[in-house]
């Protein structure tokens, strides 16, 4: 068993690539007529998500033993993929109805992002797992705080509540929001042990 350092993995060329790959699956396209903040809010409003959503929450759910948590709401790894299959409706409209209950829909879209970048990182790194309780909540928390040193040490902006700047914020870039949620999401997955797989027997240095 052995760890990776966070800091290491996390360097510039690993965030252009995995927001790279994540905007691809996200299917973004720039408007100059419409902010960020406005595309997720009418994302978020009308429930879109991107092609082959669901499928990666159910596999982002077999890496994650001690389930998600959403908005409050918790989703087991069990019984849910015994009971279930990853192609049926069940399934997606579980997460669905998990979705919408998170109030505002700039959020939601938010934690749609949240997913999509949990499901690249699990699937370049076929030797991470959670080992963990996955809140969803606490991760965007965690990535809002970590924009916010950053606007207050580069722009003098003063730390607050309002997450309406990084909702605003462009999804790519070294200070877009998929490095922030990227950077949340292994820092998580370091905190417990990495368990190489029979796909990649080597160990970490």
């Amino acid at each position: 068993v052995v760890k990776m350092n966070p800091t290491t993995w996390c360097n510039d060329s690993c965030l252009h690539y995995f927001n790279l790959e994540t905007s691809v699956l996200l299917n973004w396209c720039f408007s100059p007529c419409r902010c960020w903040l406005n595309r997720r809010q009418i994302d978020g409003s009308l429930n879109r998500t991107p092609s082959g959503f669901y499928d990666r929450v159910w596999q982002i759910l077999e890496r994650t033993p001690n389930g998600l948590i959403v908005a409050g709401n918790f989703l087991p790894q069990q019984p849910t993929l015994s009971d279930m299959t990853m192609y049926e409706m069940n399934f997606s409209l579980l997460v669905e109805d998990m979705l919408r209950s998170i109030d505002r829909p700039e959020f939601r879209q938010i934690i749609v992002e949240l997913l999509m970048v949990v499901s690249v990182i699990l699937e370049r790194n076929p030797e991470l797992e959670f080992q963990d309780k996955v809140d969803l909540d606490k991760l965007v928390k965690e990535s809002f705080n970590q924009f916010q040193k950053d606007q207050n040490q580069f722009k003098g902006t003063e730390k607050q509540d309002d997450m309406t700047s990084f909702y605003n914020t462009p999804p790519l870039g070294k200070r877009g929001t998929c490095s922030y949620l990227t950077k949340a999401v292994m820092n998580l997955l370091l905190e417990g042990e990495v368990k190489p797989t029979a796909e990649d027997p080597c160990s970490i240095s």
